[in-house]
């Protein structure tokens, strides 16, 4: 079974897309132990310089993004001095940690994050608005929004191709039941089937007379949020980096005085 969406719809079965964090970092970030390790070195001595043999280019991704940057040789446990790379390289590194950052933050509110979605089971605009059939049998069903729900997934892709190449004239149609209804003449035309409308048919004039959906409700567990290991995590990792600021600018402080 297939559904295809309309231009404009409110999907059960699909409005929880993209709201669970997925794909946002939660592991250690490696560029944030790289600081970490620069402010413990400051402590017990200098930092080897990038050029050590400890330490490493590598072409990474990161958030969609390719870039070159310096990493540990996790061997000798060597840690760069960020302050005093070279300025490409420099700014690489700390756009990576920003990135890594806010990428922790996201996560972590995702995961104390309670959307409750109304329940529009019963609402009319969900119900459906014609049904395609061959032989007597369904092959698809329209919804009044628009929202195709076809038998198979094979037919599902054939009803996807013709929608798709009809876009264009979909597009001066309105949504709902005017929608439903131009789908519908192109999917029985498509398949050889008859239009068989349904008794929860809405008029247009209906469908434009009912309330906007509403949104969920979201509500943040911000305490359960601050007692996540994660949060000391990201309150260290923004730590280094506002550190590893202070430093970039102690640094370019001394050169400039060595070449006045």
């Amino acid at each position: 079974m297939t559904t295809i969406a309309s231009t404009f719809y409110y999907n059960a079965a699909t409005r929880h897309a993209g709201s669970n964090g997925a794909g946002l970092a939660k592991a250690d970030d490696p560029y944030g132990d790289a600081v970490a390790d620069q402010g413990s070195g400051s402590r017990a001595g200098k930092a080897s310089a990038a050029t050590d043999s400890g330490a490493s280019t590598a072409t990474i991704s990161f958030m969609g993004k390719v870039v070159n940057a310096i990493v540990l040789d996790r061997s000798n446990l060597k840690a760069i001095n960020v302050a005093e790379l070279p300025e490409d390289q420099y700014q690489q590194f700390m756009e990576v940690t920003r990135n890594g950052i806010e990428a922790n933050k996201k996560y972590l509110e995702s995961q104390y994050t309670e959307r409750t979605f109304p329940d529009y089971s019963n609402d009319p605009r969900m119900k459906t608005y014609a049904t395609i059939t061959i032989a007597g049998r369904v092959v698809a069903t329209i919804d009044n929004q628009g929202v195709v729900t076809t038998a198979s997934d094979a037919l599902g892709e054939r009803v996807s191709k013709l929608l798709k190449d009809g876009l264009a004239g979909e597009a001066n149609v309105p949504g709902g039941p005017a929608s439903a209804q131009f789908r519908a003449e192109k999917i029985a035309e498509l398949l050889g089937g008859r239009i068989v409308k349904a008794s929860t048919a809405m008029t247009q004039r209906q469908y434009n007379a009912m309330p906007p959906f509403e949104g969920p409700t979201i509500t943040i567990d911000y305490e359960g949020m601050k007692n996540d290991p994660l949060s000391a995590q990201i309150d260290r990792m923004i730590e280094n980096y506002a550190e590893t600021e202070q430093k970039r600018a102690e640094y370019l402080s001394r050169q400039q005085g060595m070449t006045a």
